[in-house]
């Protein structure tokens, strides 16, 4: 049964922010950047894009949860994104309402107004997938704002799977060890054709996988886990 009440979605949105806020206290984290000045829980050089995979935000929205850099990140207009819209709310992040089926267009000319000591988060798979596919969106508004991407990884040492009709989402449980890798920026140049905006998406895409599999590869112990203490 789906919420539809105003006063419920705010309060299931409250309630879950505080009971997120909670566990994200008791999470441990090892993290890197592969540039410095790019991770959005520190001090940042410049205004970025944020792409993170739909499954695994939680670990991003987990380590903002402790911090202060203000963040804008795009939420889809179904049911389901208004609980995740008041939940962010609650959590100090400034939602933006559309995705590729609704609202796409207005949330697209509202994030180009998104200020410049903000940062954008941007899940480009979306909850209706298809899975860990970017989609043009992301290129298309880098292109237009002059915002680098920022690819990010992310790995759950111990989670929950909720699985959903199109994508899950993993929630990190109490005390767990959780990994994340951010990427170093790719610019998109500014008024790119249909064909060069497909070529820039492909480029993403590939920079995602990659740093998945970095990833994946340094918590199982096959590059130093060195890496990651940097930056945690």
């Amino acid at each position: 049964m789906r919420i539809r009440s105003p006063y419920l979605t705010k309060f299931t949105g409250w309630l879950a922010a505080q009971i997120f806020r909670t566990l994200s206290r008791t999470l441990r984290f090892h993290g890197t950047c592969e540039m410095e000045g790019t991770d959005p829980t520190h001090s940042v050089s410049q205004a970025y894009i944020y792409a993170l995979w739909h499954d695994s935000i939680l670990i991003p929205l987990a380590k903002h949860a402790l911090a202060r850099t203000p963040v804008a990140a795009l939420v889809s207009r179904h049911q389901d994104g208004a609980y995740l819209a008041e939940f962010m709310r609650v959590s100090g992040i400034r939602s933006v309402r559309g995705s590729s089926a609704r609202g796409g267009d207005q949330a697209l000319r509202e994030l180009m107004r998104v200020e410049e000591d903000w940062q954008i988060f941007i899940t480009p798979d979306g909850p209706r997938g298809p899975h860990h596919q970017i989609k043009s969106g992301l290129v298309y508004l880098a292109s237009r704002t002059l915002r680098p991407i920022i690819p990010v990884a992310s790995h759950f040492g111990n989670a929950w799977h909720i699985r959903g009709k199109w994508t899950g989402q993993f929630v990190p449980k109490p005390f767990s060890m959780n990994w994340y890798l951010i990427g170093a920026p790719l610019t998109i140049p500014p008024d790119q054709t249909r064909e060069q905006i497909e070529l820039h998406r492909a480029r993403v895409q590939s920079e995602m996988d990659r740093l998945e599999q970095k990833l994946a590869r340094i918590v199982r112990g096959e590059e130093p886990p060195e890496v990651l203490r940097r930056a945690a």
